[in-house]
């Protein structure tokens, strides 16, 4: 990694973010810059206000985060829309990675379009690790949530090239769901078809899933690879508590239009749910 992006909105829990940010722009020797972004909807006058102590505030920071970093971050406050300043500058700057924190929940806004960091995450088309730790510590265990698609791959391949993986202990997690039991009464013989059923597709499942990890170059004892049956996000949760990990990896599905705006998906529900460092990658573009 070259050059690494962090945005915050001084709060606490953008702190952690920027400390995550300083950790790797010393592991990697990288270039990083920080920004704030001041949204546009205000009185100038109140703008103004703001851009001063934003700008007051960072360079108070500067020296003790180069201490940590080993060098000093680029400074930068905005005015503008947050989500899409904050995108134009990681573009603009040649950042490989967008460092966000936790954002505080508006529940009647969220129900329709996120929080900031969500929105931002939609949008990027860079690498976003969504920091929710103490950001005190390099990486030691990553969990890897797949779904064997291009997607998954694209994620594995970039947290990589990123370095992120490096010297962690890999785990992998796919859910696959064989069939909607819910909560269907059957009979013993329906049980016992829809049991052998299932291994048949757990079976299958697990050629699939060998297949693709030989494709990732991924060799991993059979301990650290978790197939799990059920629902995607609940079973991700179960397994990010039985494993504990510092970082969880996983790919971001493009959407584009109203789909973008109002529909969910896995990434999306952990980001909300899950209070764990979560690199969220999406596909590059296509022409």
């Amino acid at each position: 990694m070259n050059k690494l992006l962090v945005a915050t909105d001084l709060s606490p829990r953008s702190d952690k973010a920027v400390q995550r940010a300083a950790l790797l722009a010393r592991r990697f020797g990288c270039e990083w810059t920080l920004v704030h972004v001041i949204d546009d909807d205000s009185p100038q006058r109140l703008i103004e206000r703001r851009l001063s102590d934003a700008r007051e505030l960072l360079e108070d920071r500067v020296e003790g985060l180069a201490l940590v970093a080993g060098q000093r971050p680029r400074v930068m406050v905005e005015v503008g829309s947050v989500e899409s300043t904050i995108n134009e500058i990681a573009l603009g700057t040649g950042a490989e990675l967008l460092v966000l924190g936790m954002h505080r929940k508006n529940l009647l806004r969220e129900i329709f379009v996120g929080t900031s960091a969500e929105r931002i995450i939609r949008s990027s088309r860079l690498p976003v690790l969504r920091v929710a730790g103490s950001g005190e510590d390099d990486y030691r265990k990553a969990l890897l949530a797949v779904d064997l698609s291009a997607d998954s791959a694209h994620a594995i391949q970039t947290s990589r090239a990123l370095g992120l993986l490096d010297g962690c202990e890999l785990h992998v997690a796919h859910v696959f769901e064989a069939f909607a039991k819910g909560e269907i009464l059957m009979s013993a013989a329906e049980a016992t078809v829809v049991a052998a059923a299932t291994r048949e597709a757990r079976g299958q499942v697990e050629a699939e899933l060998s297949s693709f990890l030989a494709e990732q170059q991924l060799d991993l004892p059979a301990s650290q690879v978790h197939l799990e049956e059920g629902f995607s996000v609940v079973q991700l949760k179960r397994c990010m508590e039985k494993l504990d990990p510092d970082l969880v990896v996983i790919g971001t599905h493009g959407r584009s239009g109203l789909k973008k705006l109002m529909l969910g998906s896995v990434a999306e529900t952990l980001l909300g749910e899950v209070a764990r460092d979560i690199l969220c990658v999406p596909m590059p573009p296509r022409d």
